[in-house]
C-alpha cells in the first residue's frame, strides 16, 4: 500500500529536476510581473505618481494679491487694505462633504445651504485641488471655533485675506466704487484666470475702471504636511505683491463739502478744473456703503438696494438724466449769436405770455419782465425772451449747438457706465417717436425742457467750455504723469469749439451779473471776495422718482452751474437737487459753499484770506 502511494506521488510532482524547473518558471514569471509593474509606475506613470507624492507632502495655498492704495490729490488715503479672515474648502481633500459642511456651519452659526451655494458657485469652473472661499468676514469667535474643529474637517482651513477699507459715512462711494469676489462669468476673461478664488476685483467706480492697475500679483504659502493633512512645518513662502497706487484729482475737502451740502436730498455735485478737466469733487446722493457691498451680502439685502425707490446704486453725476432748465439758455443764446438771429442790444418786450397756435406759454414771473435786452434776459432768466428766440431759430439749429457743446454724448470720464443725455431735433423725434416735430415743442426746448435731458457732468463740461472761451477738456479722475499712469486713461487733446471770442465775452459778462447783480437769479451764490459767474435752472418734470411716483406736479429740479474766479477760471461747479424747487435758492447756496471751500483751500495760499474767513 505504501509502495502504491509513493508511486502516485512521484508521478504527480515528477522528478526533482522537474520540480526545480517549475519553481524557476514561477520565479521568473513573478519577476517579470514586478518588472512590468515597476516600468509602469516608474516610467509610464512617473509624472502622475510624482505629482501625487508631492501633493501628499507639500501643500500649496494660493494667497490673493494686495490692491494698491487710492489717495486724493494731496495724498490723503481714501482706500487701503486691512486684514480679513475667511474659511476655505479644498474639494478633493474633503472625505465626507455633507457631514463636514454641517459641522462647519454649526461652528460659524450659518446654514449649511449657504456654504454649499458658495461652493457650487465656483466648483464647476475650478479644478478640485483649488481652494474655494466659503465665507469671508469671520469674527474672532468664529475663527476660534473653526480652528478647534479643524482636526475633524480635512480639506478646510482658515486664511487671512486682504480686504478694502473705505472712507466712513459713504464718502465718495459712487466715485471710488467697491470690490467683490469674482464670479464664473468673470473667469471667462483671461485677466482673472491667474487670480486665486477670494481675490477682490473691481465692480464699479475707480476700483473697476483701474482694476488692472490696482490689482497686484498673487503669492502662495507652502506647508509640509503628513498623511493626515496636519502641518509639520512651513516652507518658503512667496508673498503677494501689491498693485500700483492711484492718486486722484479729487480734493477730499471739496468732496466732503459737496456731500455735506446735499445732506439727505437726492442729487449730485460736480466740481472740475476747466483748464484741464481734472475733477475736484463728484458727489451723488443717496449713496451706499462700499464696505458692505464688498462683503458677502444676503440676496434679500441686495434686492432691497437694487429696487430701492431712491436708487442708491445710481451715480447721479454721470447716470442721472434730467432736463437742464434755464441753464440751457446759454446754448440758445450762443445759437442766436452764431446764426445772427440775436442782437444783444435790441430791446424786447416781455408781457408774461407767449402764444404758439392755441397754446399759451407763461413766464416764471407773473406779469413778465417788461422791456429788456439780452443781458437782463439772462440775468433774470426771462422765459418769454427765449421762447421767442427759440421759435426764430427752430429746433434743428438749437440741437446743432447743443451737440457742439458736448450735450447728448458721453464726456469720456474714466468711470464705467457713464450715460449720455438726449438732444432732440426733428430727425430724432421721427426716428425714435415716429412723429413729426410740432411748433409747440420748440419753446420748451429753448429753455431746457421737453425731450432734452443731460447729466450734471455734461453741464459742468458745458460751463467749463464757456469759461475757457471754447476750450473743451475731457473730465478725468486720475492725475496724469509719473511712473504709475504716464499715459493711461481716456484723456485726449483738449478740443476747441469754433465760436468767436466776442460771443463768449458777451455770454460770460451776462452770466457774471446773474450772480453779482442784486436782482440776478443766482445772487444767493455771490461771494464778495470771489467773483463767480453762472446760471440757475428750475426744471419742472413729471417724475417717477421715489415717493414722487404717480404725482403729476412734483417740485421742479433745482440747478446751479457756474465758474470762478471770473477773471481767471479755476473751478466749475454744477449742483443738481432733484425736486428741490427754485435753482437760486436751493442749488445756489450749496454751490456757494463749494466755491468758498475752494477759495480757502486753493487760492488762500496765493492771496490773503478775507477777514473772518481764515478760521
Amino acid at each position: 500500500m505504501a509502495l502504491e502511494f509513493h508511486s502516485r506521488k512521484k508521478g504527480f510532482f515528477g522528478s526533482s529536476r522537474a520540480r526545480l524547473q517549475v519553481l524557476f518558471l514561477i520565479f521568473w514569471l513573478g519577476l517579470l510581473v514586478v518588472i512590468i509593474r515597476l516600468y509602469d509606475v516608474q516610467v509610464i506613470k512617473y509624472h502622475h505618481y510624482l505629482a501625487l507624492a508631492q501633493d501628499n507632502v507639500v501643500k500649496v495655498v494660493p494667497v490673493p494679491p494686495l490692491r494698491g492704495e487710492i489717495t486724493d490729490r494731496n495724498g490723503v488715503v481714501l482706500v487701503h487694505n486691512g486684514p480679513d479672515f475667511a474659511v476655505f474648502e479644498t474639494p478633493y481633500e474633503v472625505k465626507d462633504a455633507r457631514r463636514e459642511l454641517a459641522w462647519l456651519a454649526e461652528d460659524l452659526g450659518v446654514s449649511g445651504q449657504s456654504l454649499k451655494r458658495s461652493l457650487i458657485r465656483l466648483e464647476d469652473v475650478l479644478p478640485p485641488h483649488v481652494p474655494v472661499p466659503l465665507k469671508t468676514g469671520l469674527s474672532m469667535a468664529q475663527v476660534g471655533r473653526v480652528n478647534m474643529d479643524l482636526y475633524r474637517l480635512p480639506g478646510f482651513f482658515i486664511q487671512v485675506m486682504p480686504k478694502r477699507i473705505y472712507p466712513a459715512d459713504e464718502l465718495a462711494s459712487h466715485l471710488l466704487g467697491y470690490v467683490g469676489s469674482f464670479t464664473p462669468s468673470d473667469l471667462k476673461g483671461s485677466f482673472y484666470r491667474h487670480l486665486p478664488p477670494g481675490t477682490g476685483i473691481g465692480k464699479t467706480g475707480i476700483e473697476k475702471e483701474y482694476d488692472s492697475v490696482l490689482q497686484g500679483i498673487p503669492g502662495s504659502i507652502r506647508h509640509l504636511v503628513d498623511s493626515h493633512g496636519r502641518m509639520i512645518k512651513n516652507l518658503k513662502d512667496d508673498p503677494p505683491k501689491e498693485g500700483k497706487s492711484l492718486r486722484l484729482t479729487i480734493d477730499v475737502r471739496l468732496q466732503m463739502t459737496a456731500e455735506r451740502l446735499l445732506g439727505d436730498r437726492r442729487g449730485a455735485v460736480v466740481a472740475l478744473d476747466p483748464r484741464n478737466g481734472e475733477v475736484l469733487a463728484l458727489a451723488s446722493h443717496p449713496a451706499y456703503d462700499s464696505e458692505e457691498l464688498s462683503q458677502a451680502m444676503k440676496s434679500d439685502r441686495w434686492n432691497q438696494m437694487v429696487h430701492a425707490p431712491d436708487h442708491p446704486l445710481t451715480n447721479r453725476a454721470i447716470q442721472g438724466l434730467y432736463p437742464p432748465g434755464s441753464v440751457f439758455k446759454i446754448v440758445t443764446t450762443m445759437a442766436g449769436l452764431m446764426e445772427h438771429k440775436l442782437d444783444p442790444g435790441k430791446s424786447f418786450k416781455c408781457g408774461g405770455t407767449f402764444r404758439v397756435g392755441s397754446v399759451n406759454f407763461h413766464d416764471w414771473k407773473r406779469g413778465g419782465h417788461g422791456t429788456l435786452h439780452l443781458h437782463r434776459a439772462i440775468e433774470q432768466s426771462c422765459d418769454i425772451f427765449f421762447y421767442h428766440l427759440g421759435m426764430t431759430l427752430g429746433p434743428d439749429a438749437i440741437a446743432h449747438y447743443a451737440r457742439l457743446f458736448g450735450l447728448g454724448s458721453r464726456t469720456g470720464i474714466d468711470l464705467p457706465s457713464e450715460l449720455a443725455g438726449t438732444v432732440p431735433d426733428r430727425a430724432w423725434k421721427k426716428k425714435y417717436l415716429h412723429a413729426p416735430w410740432y411748433p409747440g415743442e420748440t419753446p420748451p426746448f429753448a429753455i431746457g425742457k421737453g425731450f432734452l435731458t443731460v447729466t450734471p457732468l455734461e453741464m459742468a463740461r458745458l460751463m467749463g467750455t464757456v469759461a475757457m472761451n471754447g476750450q473743451m477738456a475731457v473730465p478725468h479722475l486720475v492725475l496724469r504723469g509719473g511712473s504709475v499712469l504716464p499715459n493711461h486713461g481716456r484723456k485726449g487733446p483738449v478740443s476747441r469749439i469754433s465760436i468767436p471770442q466776442e460771443d463768449f465775452t458777451i455770454v460770460k459778462n451776462d452770466l457774471r451779473d446773474v450772480v453779482a447783480a442784486p436782482h440776478g437769479t443766482g445772487h444767493p451764490v455771490n461771494l464778495e471776495f470771489f467773483s463767480i459767474a453762472g446760471k440757475t435752472g428750475t426744471a419742472q418734470v413729471v417724475s417717477n422718482r421715489g415717493k414722487m411716483r404717480g404725482r403729476k406736479r412734483p417740485k421742479a429740479d433745482s440747478w446751479f452751474v457756474g465758474f470762478g474766479p471770473f477773471e481767471n477760471p479755476r473751478i466749475v461747479v454744477a449742483v443738481l437737487v432733484e425736486n428741490g424747487g427754485d435753482g437760486g435758492d436751493v442749488a445756489g447756496p450749496g454751490a456757494r459753499e463749494v466755491f468758498r471751500m475752494f477759495y480757502v483751500t486753493h487760492l488762500g495760499r496765493e492771496k490773503p484770506l478775507p477777514q473772518g474767513l481764515a478760521s
